[in-house]
């Protein structure tokens, strides 16, 4: 194992999300640069997690959390007078709240950000009044603009004290042969756990809360989005997230790595201590190449990621929804959002996960320890050499990889993009909102026809996960046994 942290120009960031146990204690997960992220994790930070979630930063919509007094004073700390403030920037103030009507027509201003409202019987609010400061003066305070609406709030006396927030950092290291971790808080209402820069190494507990928060206090739509693990947080100091949901992990380059029935999976230490083999991806565009009609014809001996590749995208391993979309279809977020809850089953799969179209340049021995990277071809690239005759070309020589993957998963219900219908129903007919693959009919719908048949693909998207079961979970000796098999 390696003792000392590594920091590549590109690399994945840390991120949190919530979990709860099961008395419904909810904690905050710290996941560090290798640790194992849940499929379904949102990119947060501890800090911005504390009072709610943030779903929507340009409407500033947010799913906020119903704290107790208790657990806000554990969250805010420095109270001042607005005198004494000198950044203005994401804290908290109280209010009069008789002047409240006041407070919230100033704050309507453009130049004062009014994020959300941390308890209004307290007049507590989280806010953003930068853009009401000017640069700051030698002594670093910044300058308060005279026609800002926080002007206009501090003359009416309308702003009675400032907060700042908790910070939740926190960090690990190899110290005097053993590795140590830090923080820079004292409490909180929730339990906190950081996932060491070791990706084998389990997370700590960092916090056990006087005040713990409760599943109960969160509001329903976000409730469902926390994720449940089989233990209780005050008897377990240690767990491993990915024995339970699904993850992917960064940088574990060193860790042994098996491919089982096209899925891939990474040895990895288990809450109990043991070590197993945890399923990581369920799609591995390099199993493309078993399918590949061009390898021979560019002399390829193993898929080396020289042709434009596009992966698939999931949140669930045993997806009743199939998404084809076209290999340059433009795969924005807006694509998940369109379909609503429908995209926690669904599987979004290329009908091509590779394109090859003519192989790049490869490295000489010498030039193998050089800054010479490779890229992938771009888009752009693409589209000069490969014409849609060509791409249907391409998929009518190498659609057996589709296929299997349907046979695999044997979806409920298939969509398909607007750009794939025209190369789908050439090969494949489609009669009736159902489409017929290798002999077995399947109901199908346009992505931009969902809407219109949202009732029906909820309804199939909620049967049953009907395919080829996946195991989450390989022990080392039964991954052993598969290997000597295959």
């Amino acid at each position: 194992m390696k003792l000392h942290k590594e920091y590549p120009a590109t690399h994945s960031m840390s991120t949190a999300w919530y979990v709860a146990d099961e008395d419904g204690n909810v904690g905050i997960m710290d996941f560090n640069e290798n640790g194992p992220v849940p499929w379904k994790t949102e990119e947060a930070s501890v800090e911005e997690l504390v009072f709610g979630y943030e779903e929507d930063y340009k409407t500033k919509e947010y799913n906020l959390v119903s704290l107790t007094d208790a657990q806000i004073d554990e969250l805010i700390h420095t109270p001042h007078s607005p005198e004494e403030e000198d950044l203005w920037m994401d804290c908290i103030i109280q209010i009069d709240v008789e002047k409240e009507n006041a407070f919230l027509e100033l704050a309507k201003d453009s130049d004062f950000d009014l994020e959300f409202c941390v308890s209004k019987k307290r007049g507590l609010y989280s806010i953003d009044a930068y853009h009401c400061t000017s640069a700051p003066h030698k002594d670093g305070k910044y300058q308060i603009l005279e026609t800002s609406s926080l002007r206009k709030m501090l003359d009416k006396n309308i702003i009675l004290q400032v907060f700042k927030k908790q910070s939740f950092w926190m960090d690990d290291e190899w110290k005097d042969e053993k590795f140590v971790h830090t923080k820079v808080f004292d409490k909180a209402p929730y339990y906190i756990f950081h996932q060491p820069y070791w990706y084998d190494l389990l997370p700590e507990c960092m916090n056990v809360p006087e005040h713990p928060v409760k599943l109960e206090q969160f509001p329903e739509s976000l409730r469902q989005r926390v994720l449940k693990l089989p233990i209780r947080f005050e008897e377990t100091k240690q767990f491993q997230i990915a024995e339970w949901h699904p993850c992917n992990l960064s940088h574990c380059y060193d860790s042994p790595i098996n491919v089982v029935d096209g899925c891939e999976y990474m040895l990895l230490p288990m809450t109990g201590g043991e070590k197993a083999y945890l399923n990581t991806e369920i799609i591995l565009a390099s199993e493309f190449f078993k399918y590949c009609s061009e390898k021979e014809k560019y002399g390829c001996s193993e898929c080396r990621n020289y042709c434009y590749t596009r992966y698939a995208d999931n949140d669930t391993n045993h997806p009743t929804v199939l998404a084809i979309l076209e290999p340059l279809y433009d795969w924005t977020p807006a694509l998940k959002e369109g379909i609503g809850a429908i995209a926690s089953r669904c599987l979004w799969l290329p009908f091509l996960p590779k394109i090859p179209y003519k192989i790049k340049k490869r490295l000489k021995p010498s030039e193998l320890s050089s800054e010479k990277y490779e890229f992938d071809p771009s888009e752009r690239d693409i589209l000069k050499h490969v014409s849609g005759r060509r791409l249907l070309g391409l998929f009518r020589k190498n659609k057996q990889w589709l296929e299997d993957q349907v046979a695999r998963f044997n979806p409920r219900v298939i969509l398909i993009s607007g750009a794939a219908e025209a190369i789908m129903e050439a090969v494949y007919p489609i009669r009736d909102n159902r489409i017929e693959i290798n002999g077995v009919s399947y109901p199908t719908y346009l992505l931009p026809e969902v809407e219109t048949h949202r009732e029906e693909i909820e309804r199939l998207a909620a049967m049953p996960y009907q395919g080829k079961k996946i195991p989450h979970i390989i022990s080392v000796e039964e991954m052993e046994k598969l290997k000597r098999q295959q």
